[in-house]
C-alpha cells in the first residue's frame, strides 16, 4: 500500500487558535468601558483555590504568591489546576534557569548520534516560558491584563489638575 504525502501547508497562529472571548468576570473588573450590556457566560466556579499536595515546593510557593497578590474572588476552586500547571512550569523553568546559570553550563552539547545540539536545557526553560505565558494570559497574570483590572467599588483617582480653568472636580483623566 503507497501513502501519498502531501505538503504541509503552514498556517499563521490565528488559523490555528482563534482568539477567545474575555470572560463576563474580567470584563467586570476592567471597568466595561465600553459600556455594552455584559453578558453571564458559562457557570460561575465557587470556592477558593487550594494548593495540591503532591507539588514541589517551588511550585506551591508560586501557587501562595499567586493567591496572595490577587484581589479575593478572582480565583474559585476550579483553577486551582490552572494554578497548578503554572506553579510547575515555572519550578521547571527555575531550575532549568539555574542549571543555565552554571559556571560550567555547556550551550552545546554531543548528542546519542554524536551530532552537536544545543542543550536541553535551553529548550526545556523556553518550552516553560511558553507555557507559564499562556497559562498566565489564562489566570490574567500578564502585565496587561493586570493593568485593566479594576475591582468593583473602586472609584476613579481625581486628577490633580481637577478645578484648574474653571472646570467642575469631575475630571476623566489619571493622575499620579
Amino acid at each position: 500500500m503507497e501513502m501519498l504525502l502531501l505538503p504541509m501547508v503552514k498556517r499563521s497562529e490565528k488559523e490555528i487558535m482563534p482568539r477567545q472571548k474575555k470572560l463576563a468576570a474580567i470584563k467586570q473588573l476592567e471597568g466595561n468601558p465600553g459600556r455594552r450590556l455584559i453578558e453571564a457566560s458559562g457557570i460561575e466556579g465557587i470556592g477558593e483555590p487550594f494548593v495540591a499536595e503532591h507539588l514541589m515546593d517551588d511550585a506551591r510557593g508560586c501557587i501562595e504568591v499567586i493567591k496572595q497578590s490577587m484581589p479575593i474572588g478572582v480565583y474559585s476552586r476550579l483553577d486551582s489546576f490552572h494554578l497548578a500547571g503554572f506553579g510547575v512550569a515555572w519550578a521547571i523553568h527555575k531550575k532549568a534557569a539555574l542549571v543555565i546559570s552554571g559556571p560550567d553550563f555547556e550551550w552545546v552539547v554531543t548528542n546519542s548520534q554524536g551530532s552537536q545540539v544545543v542543550s536541553p536545557w535551553i529548550k526545556m526553560l523556553t518550552v516553560q516560558a511558553g507555557m507559564m505565558a499562556t497559562l498566565g494570559d489564562r489566570l490574567g497574570l500578564d502585565p496587561k491584563s493586570r493593568a485593566q483590572l479594576k475591582l468593583p467599588g473602586t472609584k476613579q483617582r481625581k486628577s490633580k489638575f481637577a478645578g484648574l480653568l474653571g472646570q467642575k472636580e469631575l475630571s476623566t483623566t489619571l493622575s499620579s
